[in-house]
């Protein structure tokens, strides 16, 4: 999950290469820059049976070993990543060397980096829990519950956002301050979940999905910020009625006074006289959010007559969006990918199946 860019990027311009803007829009390139500096692409792909945890900037595939990125950050030149390795355990990377996190059962989602310390956000066997510098904090414990994101502020506090079910079996979406527990708005009867954290100056914003009960078909789901303790849902395009499920919000930014959230929305599928899916009602579109507005972005080829694309992640300064996430093609689900401008590039090949969880800039 997310995942998945916590810092101030400064002034940006995006000037991409001109044979980029040339491509279609299923054109492949790794080498995506942003007014001379990378784009940092992390997530994975999969080889024969083996997944393999990596990261794509200017032509390179740089793999960690074995397993997932769910959230990358670098920062000076140095590359800070957190995941999976090969044995399922959490960890995270500083410039490919692995430190494995406290715990069992661990799993781990964002990393933040504040004054040579490493915070990464996530969860084990008995609860939510965040790590500095590899040691673990708990946080709500002897529950279902996890910490999808983290940031620190100027002043150190350690500030981390996801869900815990309560004992009515609600996911409740909460901020964590230090160790202690702010339970965040949510949907009458519903439920909602954090998945990641961004500071819009000095002030958290959280990025995630609410869902609101709808009597036709259970639950509507949309994607949410929340800012202060306000809780803003994204449009969704559309109604059930319009063959839309709802929306979900993977990622997210904060740029001056505008909010941005990548993600999709998931279509209902209608089927023909044999029963099979109509290939016209895609399930899963990528999309962005900016101020709560719906922004189509392109998909591949809709595959298995569900598959079109995704967002995970999303920078944008200076009227400039880019977003990583993945598209189908006519071989795979997923391909990884990013899109600058609304413009998708693939970032691997149309053929092996890979995902981009978080991007950064240095």
């Amino acid at each position: 999950m997310k995942k998945k860019y916590y810092f101030f990027w400064g002034f940006l311009i995006v000037s991409i290469l001109l044979f980029i803007f040339s491509c279609t829009s299923e054109d492949i390139s790794n080498d995506v820059s942003v007014n001379g500096r990378s784009v940092y692409a992390g997530g994975y792909f999969i080889d024969g049976e083996n997944q393999y945890a990596s990261y794509w900037v200017n032509g390179n595939k740089v793999i960690l070993g074995q397993g997932e990125i769910t959230d990358i950050l670098v920062k000076d030149g140095i590359v800070y990543a957190t995941g999976f390795d090969e044995n399922w355990d959490a960890v995270y990377w500083v410039d490919g060397e692995k430190t494995i996190l406290q715990g069992n059962d661990t799993y781990s989602y964002s990393i933040f980096v504040r004054s040579g310390d490493v915070y990464v956000s996530g969860s084990f066997a008995n609860g939510s829990c965040y790590w500095k510098n590899g040691s673990k904090v708990n946080l709500t414990t002897n529950a279902d519950s996890e910490a999808f994101g983290i940031v620190v502020n100027e002043n150190g506090g350690v500030i981390t956002g996801g869900y815990y079910m309560n004992n009515h079996h609600v996911l409740v979406p909460a901020r964590w301050n230090g160790t202690k527990r702010v339970n965040l708005s949510k949907p009458q009867h519903g439920d909602a979940e954090i998945y990641e954290v961004k500071l819009k100056g000095n002030t958290p914003v959280f990025f995630g999905m609410a869902m609101k009960p709808n009597n036709m078909v259970g639950y509507v789901p949309t994607a949410s910020y929340w800012i202060s303790g306000n809780r803003t849902d994204c449009s969704n395009g559309g109604t059930w009625r319009d063959n839309i499920y709802g929306g979900e919000g993977r990622g997210g930014y904060a740029s001056g006074n505008d909010i941005y959230v990548a993600g999709n929305i998931q279509h209902i599928g209608t089927v023909d006289s044999a029963g099979n899916p109509n290939s016209d009602e895609p399930g899963i579109t990528p999309h962005y959010w900016k101020n709560g507005q719906i922004f189509d972005l392109p998909g591949g080829p809709v595959f298995d007559n569900y598959w079109v694309g995704g967002g995970r992640d999303i920078i944008a300064e200076d009227g400039q969006i880019i977003v990583g996430g993945w598209a189908s093609s006519s071989s795979q689900a997923q391909v990884a990918a990013t899109w600058v401008n609304g413009q998708l590039i693939y970032l691997e090949d149309k053929d092996i199946y890979s995902v981009i969880n978080s991007i950064s800039i240095d």
